[in-house]
This record gives C-alpha cells, sequence and structure tokens, in this order.
C-alpha cells in the first residue's frame, strides 16, 4: 500500500499497523478504531491501543498533545482508560520507529475485556516485531534508579528497573520511588505491561522497554535473600564477561583487594588472584586501596569489557590485606590484551594491578586529580591519579622523566569479535592509588636535560646581571655627565661673580679706605671727634672688604670639587687665621669625594657659621671637627663647627622677617641635600653640626 492510497475518510486497524515508516511519514488523515490497552499518564490523551480481534498483538502508539500542549478532545467520558474501544482520528505519524497516529479526536464507542497478558520472551520481541504488544515477561531484579518525571502531576514519581533474563536484560518504567523497589533487587519477577521500543537517536531498534500502568502488574515470583552476602563467593575468573548466556541472572559475591578509588566517579577496582574486576556502585565511607572486600552485584558488559554493578559491600574478614603484587611487563603485551605465560596458561590482565617502566611526555593536575600522559614501547597512553603529581613531573614536557608506574590496567576493548572469536584491544590507559605509584627514576636522558636547563638558567641569570650593570653603567654615565655639566655652569657663574666682586667693590672698598685714612695726614689740625669718625668708617671698610675676600673665596672654591673635601676644609680654615681669630681642624671620616652640589652647599654652611661665629659671636677660636657616623644604618660623617664666641638661641634667632637670612639659608641648604642641621652648646663652645648621610 502506498502513501497515495491512504487518502480514505476511514481506515481498519491492520491497514495502518501495515504501514512502514516512509509510508507512515507521507500519509494524510486516517481514522482507525481499536482497544486502548496502555494508557500513558504522562501525556494528555495518549495511549496505545490494539486490534479488537487480537488485544495482544502488535499495537499503535497514539498521542493527543504536542509539547505539552493538548490537541485532541475525548468524546463520550471525561478520559479512557484500558478496554475502551475507540475511535481515533488524525494524521499517521512514524514516531521514529514504528507506525502512530497525531490524534486530534478519540472518540469512545464501546469497551470490552482484554484477555490475560500473553507470556513472551526478549527473543519474540527482537528488533521491534511485538511493538507496543501487550506481554508478560520474567527477569532478575538487577538495578533501581530514580528517571526524570515527565509527567503533568509533578506528585508523581517514576523508577526504571533493569531485569535479567537468559536472554538478555530489558528495562520496565512503573511508577514508584527508588527506596520501594530496591529491597527487591535479586528477586525474581514477573511484570507486565506494554512492551515499547527503545531506540536511538537514528530510530534504529535498541532493545525493549516496558511501559507497566501500576506496581500491581509486577509480581514477585522468587523473593531476594535476606541477606545478600548469603552466598558461594565466585571467583573474578569464573564471571565469564563475554559469554552470550549470563547463567542464573542473579547477583554475583565476589572477594577481593581494593586496588584503585574513584569516589567522585563511584567506581573502585579490585583483584582476586591474577584478575581484576571493576565495580560501579558508591563507593562505602572509609574504602581504600589495600582492603579487602565483599562485593554484591550484577556482572554486566560496558564497552567490551565484563564489570560489575555492584548493589552492596562490606569489608572482608581482615579489613586489610595489604596490595597485590602488580605483574611487571611490557605494554606490547598489554596490548594483547591477552597472552600466555611460560607455563602456557592465558592470563587477563584486564582491571589488573600492572607495573612497567615509560617516559612522561606531559603532566596535569587540578589538585583533585593528576594525568600523566607516557610512552613506553613506542605506545602513548595515560595514566591517571587521584591526587596531586609529586613535584618532580611538574616539568614533564620539557625534562621527559623516566619512572616506574604501578596502575591498574583500563583497557577499550572493541565488540567486534575477530576470526578467532577473542575481543581486540584498541587502547589502554591506567589509575594509579597514590603518587607513591609513580616512582622518579632519574637516567641519562634527563641528567642531559636537567644540566642543558642549568646551563640555560646560568646564562640567562648572567645575560641578566650584565645586563643590569650595563644599564647601571649607562645610567651613572648620563647622571654624572649632566652633574658635571650643571657644576661647570654654576663654577662658570660663580667664578664670573667672584672676578666682578674682586674687580668692583674689592676695589673700590680698598680706594674708599685709603682716602680716608691718607684725608687725616693732609688735615692735621682735624678735630678729634671727626678724626675717630673717620678711623671708624675706614674701620668698617677694611671689614666689609675682609667679608668680600671671603665671599670671593667662597664662589672660587668650586674650582675644588674635584679635590679632598678634608683638604678644601683646611684651606678653608687657613683663610680665617689673619689673626684675629686662632682657627684649627680636626677631620676624620670625611669622604674622599663629595657630589658638586652638596659640597658646594656644605661649604656655603660652614662659610655662614664662621662668619656669624666672628662677626656676632665675637669668637677668637674656631675649631671644624669631622667624625664618622652610622646613623640609620648608612655610612656618613657628622661636620661641627666650634667656637668660643658667645652662645645664642637658634630657635628664639631673628629670621627672614626681620631682614636676617643666615639661619634660613643654613636651614634650606641642609634640607635640599639630605642634611641634619643642629646648634648646641658644648661646655664653653657653640656648636653648628651637621649630620652628611652617605652617598
Amino acid at each position: 500500500m502506498t502513501a497515495t492510497c491512504i487518502l480514505l475518510a476511514a481506515m481498519s486497524f491492520s491497514d495502518v499497523a501495515a504501514l512502514t515508516r516512509t509510508e507512515a511519514a507521507h500519509a494524510d488523515d486516517v481514522c482507525a478504531t481499536g482497544v486502548v490497552t496502555q494508557v500513558v499518564g504522562w501525556r494528555s490523551a495518549s495511549g496505545v491501543f490494539a486490534d479488537v480481534a487480537d488485544p495482544n498483538g502488535r499495537g499503535i502508539y497514539f498521542s493527543g498533545e504536542t509539547q505539552r500542549t493538548p490537541t485532541a478532545h475525548i468524546d463520550g467520558a471525561d478520559a479512557f482508560c484500558r478496554g475502551d474501544v475507540v475511535e481515533v482520528k488524525g494524521v499517521a505519524t512514524p514516531f521514529a520507529f514504528a507506525p502512530g497516529i497525531k490524534a486530534s479526536s478519540i472518540k469512545i464507542v464501546g469497551r470490552m475485556p482484554l484477555p490475560p497478558f500473553a507470556e513472551k520472551t526478549l527473543f519474540d520481541m527482537r528488533g521491534g516485531r511485538l511493538d507496543n504488544a501487550r506481554v508478560r515477561m520474567s527477569g532478575v531484579l538487577a538495578g533501581v534508579r530514580s528517571v526524570e518525571s515527565t509527567r503533568l502531576d509533578p506528585d508523581v514519581s517514576i523508577v526504571q528497573l533493569a531485569l535479567n533474563t537468559d536472554e538478555g536484560r530489558f528495562v520496565a518504567h512503573v511508577p514508584g520511588t527508588e527506596a520501594e523497589w530496591r529491597p527487591l533487587l535479586d528477586a525474581e519477577l514477573e511484570v507486565c505491561g506494554c512492551a515499547m521500543s527503545a531506540y536511538n537517536m537514528r530510530a534504529e531498534f535498541r532493545g525493549v522497554q516496558m511501559e507497566v500502568a501500576s506496581p500491581s502488574d509486577i509480581s514477585v515470583k522468587k523473593p531476594p535473600r535476606a541477606s545478600p552476602f548469603d552466598l558461594e563467593p565466585t571467583p573474578v575468573s569464573e564471571l565469564m564477561s563475554f559469554s552470550p548466556h549470563p547463567g542464573d541472572c542473579h547477583a554475583k559475591l565476589v572477594r577481593g583487594v581494593v586496588t584503585f578509588v574513584c569516589a567522585r566517579k563511584r567506581f573502585f577496582y579490585l583483584q582476586d588472584g591474577t584478575h581484576g574486576l571493576k565495580v560501579e556502585m558508591d563507593v562505602p565511607k572509609g574504602l581504600s586501596p589495600g582492603f579487602k572486600v565483599d562485593v554484591v552485584g550484577f556482572p554486566i558488559k560496558v564497552d567490551g569489557c565484563g564489570e560489575l554493578r555492584g548493589m552492596a559491600a562490606r569489608s572482608g574478614e581482615w579489613a586489610w590485606a595489604g596490595l597485590p603484587e602488580p605483574q611487571y611487563g611490557d605494554l606490547d603485551d598489554y596490548l594483547r590484551w591477552q597472552y600466555y605465560s611460560d607455563d602456557g596458561s592465558m592470563n587477563d590482565i584486564v582491571w589488573r594491578r600492572m607495573s612497567f617502566v615509560a617516559r612522561v611526555i606531559r603532566a596535569e593536575g587540578d589538585g583533585e586529580s593528576s594525568e600523566l600522559v607516557v610512552a613506553v614501547s613506542n605506545v602513548t597512553c595515560r595514566v591517571h591519579l587521584e591526587g596531586p603529581l609529586p613535584d618532580i613531573f611538574e616539568n614533564a614536557q620539557e625534562m621527559r622523566p623516566l619512572a616506574r608506574i604501578t596502575a591498574v590496567a583500563e583497557p577499550s576493548v572493541s565488540d567486534a569479535l575477530t576470526d578467532d572469536r577473542q575481543p581486540v584491544m584498541k587502547s589502554i590507559s591506567f589509575a594509579a592509588a597514590s603518587p607513591g605509584d609513580i616512582v622518579f627514576i632519574p637516567d641519562g636522558e634527563w641528567r642531559r636535560r636537567m644540566n642543558a636547563r642549568v646551563l640555560n638558567a646560568a646564562a640567562l641569570a648572567v645575560g641578566t646581571l650584565l645586563a643590569a650593570l650595563i644599564a647601571i653603567g649607562i645610567v651613572r654615565i648620563v647622571r654624572d655627565t649632566r652633574e658635571r655639566g650643571r657644576i661647570a655652569a654654576i663654577t662658570s657663574e660663580r667664578k664670573r661673580m667672584a672676578a666682578d666682586l674682586h674687580d668692583t667693590i674689592e676695589q673700590n672698598l680698598a680706594g674708599a679706605k685709603m682716602l680716608m685714612e691718607s684725608s687725616l695726614s693732609i688735615a692735621p689740625e682735624v678735630p678729634p671727634a671727626v678724626e675717630e669718625a673717620v678711623k671708624g668708617a675706614a674701620a668698617i671698610l677694611a671689614h666689609a672688604k675682609s667679608e668680600i675676600r671671603a665671599t670671593i673665596f667662597n664662589l672660587r672654591c668650586d674650582e675644588m670639587f674635584d679635590r679632598r673635601p678634608e683638604d678644601v676644609f683646611r684651606e678653608m680654615m687657613r683663610h680665617l687665621d689673619r689673626g684675629k681669630v686662632n682657627a684649627r681642624c680636626r677631620l676624620r671620616g670625611l669622604p674622599d669625594h663629595l657630589p658638586g652640589a652638596r659640597f658646594s652647599d656644605l661649604l656655603g654652611i660652614v662659610q655662614e657659621a664662621t662668619t656669624n661665629a666672628i662677626k656676632h659671636g665675637r669668637a677668637k677660636n674656631i675649631v671644624l671637627v669631622s667624625d664618622p657616623s652610622t646613623g640609620n644604618g648608612k655610612r656618613g660623617f657628622v661636620l661641627r663647627v666650634l667656637n668660643d664666641g658667645e652662645p645664642f638661641d637658634a630657635a628664639a634667632a631673628l629670621g627672614p622677617e626681620a631682614g636676617h637670612f643666615g639661619l634660613a639659608g643654613m636651614r634650606e641648604r641642609a634640607k635640599r641635600n639630605g642634611m641634619r642641621i643642629s646648634w648646641g652648646v658644648e661646655g664653653r663652645w657653640t656648636s653648628v653640626e651637621v649630620e652628611v648621610a652617605s652617598i
């Protein structure tokens, strides 16, 4: 029947059920009558109905809503239920796997009793041959988990039951909670419901899931044991991971030693003699590598490898057993997945504790877990570690250290079988239980890389030091050049001022003094008062001439900036010793050189101090003293100008507001050069003290 032949006002149930997926996708309006066999509680006006003549035959799914918005109305009652005969109108659709109907109206036209569920097996259901049929199947409850509810009623929860049969596993969705169904783990159940196809995103058949309307549709054929540990232990080697026949489908008790724990991802590894096993379950608190453990669970096959879906675990008779000895070998052997030992027996290395030597080529970590990428025997693989890596591997990408690694083998096996019916190992990774399972081995290559790294670091340090020294030298050269230029300009200007003072004011003062003195000899009969006034004026001119000469010396002393400060100070004191003042020096701790600006201001302070001592204090003795100092941890010197003149209080002395600028000038000179100046009295001596820090 083609899509163009389906443009009918009404169709029989068998006509709709016979549509292929392509035909259903292109069909127009349909109308079919059947008996309701399943009500989908999580969708409005949706369910499954079957042929009235064969209620247990293949059914058709119809949906009366789109994205939780009702699209169909119900005639004859507020809602339909199982056993109602309904007429469904709508548009045919493939519903991703089997033909279905997007309903626009549902009319209840009668009611009939439903026969008992038909007993079926997974073999009967393969390929979706009885899709949406009313069936009864039995199995051993092997797993319980909650599923996200899509029902309109948020108070109703759904659980998914996983059941083992001799022909495989199927799941059943039933109202209830995990707590209600977990006590029945390992029980034999009989499940009645609608067997719907499970399919992937490409609408390919992947298995059977039962939709159960009520918990009453499930009965217990054989209850579980009183304790899951009332079992005889099964060796790991007898779980028969790859057998097509899972035995009696019941849980198994496995006893072994824990070799690795990952609580974050809900699994751990155990080893029973020479065989290992992965157990998926919530890891019991306190369980760690080296502990003996009893686990009850269901063998399953995941990605080609057998695992155990655990339901209960407890510590063995002896909690601590110690880690089993690892198996040593080459990674090439591991990639064969199984290989013959020396005695001809075949060893299984899946989930087993192994030990090998590998070159670490990269290391990564986030604090909680770490990962190494290692190369051995021309094979690259990954090593997972719960916890931080040892520090020696932080620069693994650069140093390529060699390491002895003890870890559990995690294989990736193909589902396809080779001609000899053996699974094929695609790749392998490893899980290390603790940082102590990764031991660094220094070898020639690592030492060569370490030596190169040390040499590179030393070269970098030397280069950095040289660059710093060159930069410091350049800065000093620029600074000294600028300083010399500034001092040269100041010196030139001061020399010019000294020459002007000598050629003008000093000569004029000398001439005026000579005229006054000669005027007395010209007029011998001058009154005594006039003679006294003239002599006084001559004395003032002589004193002014002396001060001008001192100023000229101070201006010309810039020529001595390149000389030792001690020599300049001694010469300065010799200029003061003119018979009227006894000037002496006691100099210790002076540097061989002082910056020009600082030296100039220091000379100005000494000059002002000596001038004040002679002019205002009428001192007869002046002593210039210097001593080394280590104030604030910096080496420097202290310079003191002592005089025996009349003492004075520097704090109460007149300042610039009264036209006296001497002390203010001394303070300013000291401040701009980072010098500390103070005035005091030491016995009969008045002192000016200047503390100069090191350069």
